[in-house]
């Protein structure tokens, strides 16, 4: 138990989350895969040792799937938009969505791509993502300022394709994006970041943004697993642990994290709050095999929160 932890969970207001999860529109926009999760069970080998993998699993993936429903089990209405292919593997995305209560009006088909697919070797805490983008290439400019209007009360930004993310201006809604390492490194990332309210990374994609973007006007955010999570903006730093969990897979656990600081960054609570709440749905979601076996709900989330309060 980290009382750090437990003192910033306490100071949550449970009727403001409520309140800001019933009246947010939310649009998350990026990929949309099928992922291959492989579970070895063990630590990655030196140099070019052969690993046995003891589970393969093929579920539904792609960071803006992953944040869609994590927003949506939170009870906010949200809309994705996106490509897939006019394949079974987009026919399983967009009824997966569908059946989570998220809006599919923005997902693109494409009859001459195939829906993208994530091979997920997964080493113990570590994973690695092996991308093979497909028709989520195809998402470009003219789609995203299609759907993108000034109604929605903020826009969780991930990887759609370089052109659509050129297109990225400051609007009226809160603009998070999460570059990942496709585009941490990438020079387009100079152009998106002064647009940004919100940045999400990890600890190396934070390395890598930082050798590519001199400043990041807005809250950069960095997950750092078993430890954490850290903000850094206008040169203040708020630091929040995390509890220590058994973790099954971290598949999706940073898009689920991002869901719940966007909800507790437009219910306005303190940012070691917000730190802390997201803390608590990644716990949960590195305890499931596949990025959407466990996504926090409000009830998990108040759950939290009375427990520190009454505690």
């Amino acid at each position: 138990m980290s009382p750090v932890l437990d003192q910033a969970l306490s100071e949550v207001d449970g009727d403001r989350l409520r309140a800001a999860a019933a009246g947010a529109r939310v649009l998350v926009v990026g990929s949309l895969n099928v992922d291959l999760i492989l579970e070895t069970g063990g630590d990655q080998p030196p140099d070019e040792g052969a690993v046995e993998v003891h589970t393969a699993t093929t579920l539904v993936g792609g960071h803006a799937g992953n944040c869609a429903s994590a927003l949506a089990a939170l009870g906010i209405q949200v809309s994705v938009a996106g490509a897939v292919g006019q394949d079974p593997d987009g026919d399983l995305l967009i009824a997966d969505l569908v059946e989570r209560g998220v809006d599919v009006t923005g997902v693109r088909r494409r009859a001459d791509q195939p829906t993208g697919r994530v091979v997920i070797p997964v080493f113990g805490e570590k994973h690695y993502m092996l991308l093979i983008r497909g028709a989520n290439d195809s998402f470009g400019a003219a789609d995203l300022l299609d759907v993108v209007d000034d109604e929605y009360d903020a826009v969780m930004l991930f990887d759609p394709n370089a052109e659509a993310l050129r297109a990225v201006r400051r609007r009226k809604s809160l603009l998070c994006w999460t570059p990942g390492g496709v585009y941490s490194a990438h020079p387009v990332a100079a152009q998106v970041v002064p647009h940004c309210d919100v940045v999400f990374v990890n600890r190396a994609e934070r390395d890598q943004l930082a050798g590519n973007v001199v400043d990041v006007p807005g809250e950069l955010v960095v997950t750092l697993g078993g430890d954490g999570s850290m903000l850094r903006h206008d040169g203040d730093e708020v630091v929040m642990p995390a509890r220590r969990v058994p973790v099954v897979d971290p598949t999706g656990a940073g898009d689920a994290f991002a869901a719940t600081y966007l909800l507790t960054k437009l219910a306005g609570v303190t940012a070691r709050s917000r730190l802390a709440t997201a803390n608590v749905s990644g716990a949960l979601a590195v305890g499931a095999t596949g990025a959407r076996s466990r996504l926090a709900t409000m009830p998990d989330l108040l759950l939290h929160v009375s427990e520190n309060r009454n505690g």
